[in-house]
Formats: structure tokens, sequence, C-alpha cells
């Protein structure tokens, strides 16, 4: 019995380590797709990670998303690749991202862009109607929201001084309103973490933000379910 419990450990423990290597049959992971987003692989992983994107439009948005929010990024890529990557990035495959622009001023806040829904009320407006009415200003808060595949994303902005703003989040199912327990929301400024938290509430808060640009990165079990791409200009 002992032996054959050891040999039924061993061929555990070598499917546990070949599951943990990355052979281009399952999706990489995101340090690796990241890693691969900014040139960092060795030619050998590149080339794999490569013939995963060609065939995964999965890993191949998380890139493209990646080169939506850091234009900087350039890859050398084969062409199939490119353009596929290229039509992600123009044509919007952006299901987890939502932009917000916004400009502070004394007393108000005004959208300068937004991919989002401005709640006015208890009305929900799209950002282009609000300006075909010539609205655009709002007195020291706004909430901006924002359905991302299951998700229902709730950006609330407000103006403390015009030098300062705060930022709450909240996530729910969209179509039960049920807040997302486990969730890890995380404010990034110029590709450093300022602040994170867990939460089970499906809600976060920022406060004291200088104006500048931002990204909001909302996860859950290790897996990025949106990005907040939010610019404040004083």
């Amino acid at each position: 019995m002992p032996d054959y419990l050891e040999a039924i450990a061993k061929v555990i423990y070598r499917e546990w380590k070949s599951a943990g290597q990355f052979t281009g049959k399952n999706h990489p992971d995101e340090e690796s797709l990241a890693c691969f987003a900014e040139n960092k692989l060795s030619g050998k992983d590149k080339e794999i990670v490569q013939k995963h994107l060609i065939s995964c439009n999965i890993c191949a948005e998380y890139v493209s998303v990646q080169l939506k929010i850091q234009p900087h990024l350039s890859l050398d890529l084969p062409l199939p690749l490119e353009e596929k990557i290229k039509n992600m990035v123009i044509h919007g495959s952006k299901e987890n991202l939502f932009e917000i622009f916004l400009k502070l001023k004394d007393k108000a806040l005004e959208i300068i862009q937004t991919s989002g829904d401005v709640l006015v009320g208890q009305e929900l407006i799209p950002a282009p109607v609000l300006r075909s009415r010539q609205i655009n200003e709002f007195k020291e808060e706004i909430s901006i929201l924002k359905d991302i595949q299951q998700l229902r994303v709730l950006a609330k902005i407000q103006n403390k001084n015009s030098k300062k703003f705060s930022l709450a989040i909240t996530v729910k199912d969209k179509l039960s309103q049920k807040t997302y327990k486990n969730l890890r929301i995380t404010l990034i400024k110029d590709e450093i973490e300022l602040e994170s938290y867990m939460t089970d509430s499906g809600s976060s808060f920022f406060e004291n933000i200088p104006p500048g640009d931002y990204l909001v990165e909302v996860s859950r079990e290790g897996q990025k379910i949106a990005v907040i791409d939010l610019k404040v200009k004083a």
C-alpha cells in the first residue's frame, strides 16, 4: 500500500509540475503577457506567446488593452498577429476598458470624454447626448457608469478644491445588482501601485488624489476583470 500511494503521489507531482510550465497549450499567466507586451521575453518564450496569441482572442485582448492604455509600448510582431492586435486596439475590443477624462474646476467637474454613461438624477445619459445638450459641467460630484461584460462599474468622482479629488468605485452584477465579493481594487500611476484594497462590499474609496493620469484595476481571484483609464486635469 505505501508503494502504491507513493506512485500516485509521484504522478500527481509530475502533473502539477508540468502544469506550472508554460508550453503554449495553456494560457500564459498575466506576468508572461505583461512581459510580452513590454518586449521583455526571451526569443523562445516570445515565440511561444506569439503562437498562442494568434489563436487565443482572450489573451490577445489582454495585450491589446495594455497597448491601448500604454501607447508608448512597441512590439515587433509577425504580420498576422500585428493585424489582429491592431484591429483590437483600433476597433475597440475594449470590453473591460472604461475611459474617463475630466477637468477639475474651482467648484465643478467638466467632462472632457468618457466611454460610460453619466448619472443625472435617476437618468443614465451617454456623454455624447450630454454634449449635444451642451451639458458637460457638474457641481463638485459626478457619477459615471459602464457595463463591462457581466459587471456594472460605477465611478463616483468628487472635486475637493480643484487641487485634489476623491474616487469611489463600486462593482455589481449587471443583472442581479448584487455586489461582488473578493474583489481587489487598485489605484495605479506610472505603473506604480498607490493604493490597493480587498473588498467584500464591491466598493473602494480613494481620497486626496492630485490631478493626473491613473489606472484603476479591478481583479478577482488574480484575474483582471475591469480597467478604468482615468485622466483628471486641473
